[in-house]
């Protein structure tokens, strides 16, 4: 029996916890392989599990990994996502891949690991995802789109054919990444942009189409230690 670890304690993992619950609830086979075995604090954010609360395991950092576990990373933010990645990378823990049973996910599609797929997310053909992404509802990847890894994809996003995205980007709801639009690195894309052409890395993009408003420096929009990541 494989033990399922949720690296988080707010409502990232809380959302994390009940994908998990609806795939089992979809699989009965899934039952017999994983249980959900509680929730790991990420260096101190404070908690919001709710009535979850008592699944907590304490602090990752002074988690003892049993060969059974299979981590999946409950937080949104991209910054932390890497960071929870790289720590258990380093501990040669496993990773566990969360697909909401209404999620699709082509057969061509080339996948990393520990990549989260809420409800109604979908991936087409020939495209390409790399580790620890967050699709969060409803985000469409078309045809060979290419997406990096330590992203978070808000509801209701849609990255169509042949568009680049790299690492630890933050697009917001409802967003279009136009066909062949290329965007770099440690972006925030605001909710409702169209990216056309795309850009480069470390800006602030908002409208349509999306003009770069500012700089963004990612490290000094990391959630405070007294917020909720």
């Amino acid at each position: 029996m494989q033990h399922i670890v949720i690296v988080g304690n707010a409502g990232a993992a809380r959302e994390c916890y009940w994908i998990f619950q609806e795939m089992l609830q979809a699989d009965s086979t899934l039952s017999e392989r994983y249980m959900f075995k509680g929730f790991l604090a990420w260096k101190n954010y404070p908690g919001n599990l709710k009535d979850l609360t008592c699944h907590s395991l304490g602090e990752a950092t002074s988690y003892i990994l049993s060969p059974d576990d299979r981590i999946v990373i409950g937080i949104g933010h991209p910054y932390l996502r890497e960071e929870v990645f790289n720590y258990f990378k380093s501990k040669n823990a496993l990773f566990f891949t969360l697909c909401h049973p209404l999620a699709d996910i082509n057969p061509t599609a080339k996948i990393g690991e520990a990549n989260i797929f809420q409800r109604g997310s979908s991936v087409f053909c020939d495209a390409i995802l790399g580790d620890a992404n967050y699709l969060n509802g409803t985000v469409n990847l078309s045809h060979d789109a290419s997406v990096g890894s330590f992203n978070f994809l808000g509801p209701l996003t849609l990255l169509l054919g042949n568009c680049t995205v790299g690492n630890k980007n933050s697009i917001a709801a409802r967003c279009t990444i136009l066909p062949g639009a290329k965007i770099g690195n440690n972006n925030i894309i605001a909710p409702n942009s169209v990216v056309y052409k795309g850009c480069g890395s470390n800006a602030r993009m908002v409208g349509n189409p999306a003009l770069k408003i500012a700089s963004y420096m990612p490290e000094a929009t990391l959630p405070c230690r007294n917020m909720q990541p």
